[in-house]
């Protein structure tokens, strides 16, 4: 390939990466992916491939001070939560990106959280938790139900609802156990609709490219674990709800001092108004950008934030919606034991309103007990006239289709 090409550095090469390794592919640009897994699959469609964690900030700085093959032109990643790895790395090649400080504040929920209140963006009441007997005090000043987690984790790993069934001590060992640095965070639990945003800052612009509904249906059967089972869009809010959730959402990525790139928004909309759970400085994962929001808009975020992380202006016209269907994804949750075989799947090739389907378990692996999004064995995208018609067609998959035989624990 020509020297000229340019070169894109992309952190990750799991399946949450793939799609953004083969569009920079598809996009004519020369892609270096690094993954600290030697097998990832995105290794397989990119240029060249390094087995490198993307946590591992002195060592991938090593690497980019020793690589002299080619001048890399950005860095970017998608639904992997590293916006300090992007950001010194970008400013080490020269490349655009957020200040490494603004990356430290999308690192840490707390600091987060800290800097938000500050800057008057409407949060749930929270606290930092240092100890057990810090948690006990917390929980009987503010009552039930609360919630518990890491500070630096995602996928809901070590995120706790507490309510008076749950023994503390278990709750804040357990949460302890899923943060990289030792620290928790207590939240008030947030009554009301619970709503996936997404956007790109341009130039002082803010465009806002994802809007779902997410589906905590099975809050009560998964009791203490918050797990999601996907999302729809269109919202069913309101016109002014979605326009009081998007105001924001904005506010608050302006607030945290995002300024080019990314952001994407835990929001609720409550009886008080809508309020920030979490603002993350990167690319979502969980197929909302690279799958669900193109089908239901035709609004590619990845393809904009990768022209921006190499330094090309975006074409504005990209975020203007193209289209207007019903799109929901739903998981699979069998109980936890060996998968023996999996009934169904061979059906799905010849449903035309099914656009995705992934297994994250196969026969002969065995499911872990259900904690966090990493459990689930699996999920169904579809599209539909409209959002009803669309969740409709993927409850079906999920029940009447696709059947798990497991072998219980």
């Amino acid at each position: 390939m020509a020297k000229s090409q340019r070169t894109i550095l992309m952190l990750g090469a799991g399946i949450e990466q793939v799609y953004a390794i083969k569009l920079a592919k598809k996009k004519g640009l020369y892609v270096i992916a690094v993954d600290k897994n030697p097998g990832a699959p995105g290794f397989n469609f990119a240029d060249e491939s390094y087995p490198i964690s993307t946590r591992d900030i002195d060592g991938l700085r090593k690497f980019i001070g020793k690589y002299k093959k080619r001048k890399i032109s950005g860095v970017m990643t998608m639904a992997s939560d590293i916006p300090l790895s992007v950001a010194i790395l970008a400013k080490e090649i020269g490349s655009p990106s957020i200040s490494l400080e603004v990356a430290e504040l999308a690192s840490d929920k707390l600091k987060m959280k800290r800097h938000l209140k500050k800057k008057g963006v409407p949060l749930p009441w929270f606290c930092e938790i240092d100890s057990l007997s810090q948690l006990e005090k917390s929980v009987k000043e503010r009552g039930y139900p609360l919630v518990l987690k890491p500070v630096d984790n995602s996928g809901a790993r070590g995120v706790i609802k507490l309510t008076p069934k749950v023994d503390l001590a278990w709750a804040y060992h357990f949460s302890r156990s899923y943060s990289r640095c030792g620290k928790l965070i207590l939240e008030e639990f947030l009554e009301g609709p619970q709503i996936s945003t997404e956007g790109v800052m341009w130039q002082g612009r803010f465009y806002i490219t994802g809007f779902s509904d997410r589906n905590y249906s099975k809050l009560e059967e998964f009791s203490p674990f918050m797990v999601e089972d996907g999302g729809s869009i269109p919202s069913s809010l309101s016109k002014k709800e979605t326009e009081e959730v998007n105001t924001v959402f904005e506010e608050a990525v302006r607030a945290l001092g995002i300024d080019i790139g990314p952001a994407k928004g835990d929001m609720v909309l409550t009886k008080d108004g809508a309020k920030v759970i979490e603002i993350a400085a990167r690319l979502s994962g969980g197929n909302f950008c690279d799958v669900k929001v193109p089908l239901s808009t035709g609004v590619d975020i990845v393809d904009v934030v990768m022209d921006i992380s190499i330094g090309d202006p975006p074409d504005l016209k990209k975020f203007i919606p193209t289209k207007n269907l019903g799109v929901a994804e739903r998981f699979f949750f069998p109980p936890a034991g060996k998968i023996k075989r999996i009934k169904g799947l061979e059906r799905l090739a010849d449903i035309d309103w099914v656009k995705k389907f992934t297994l994250y378990y196969r026969p002969g692996d065995t499911l872990p007990p259900l904690t966090d999004h990493t459990g689930r064995a699996g999920s169904v995208v579809t599209v539909g006239e409209n959002v009803k018609q669309a969740i409709e067609r993927a409850e079906t998959v999920v029940r009447d289709i696709v059947r798990f035989e497991v072998e219980k624990l």
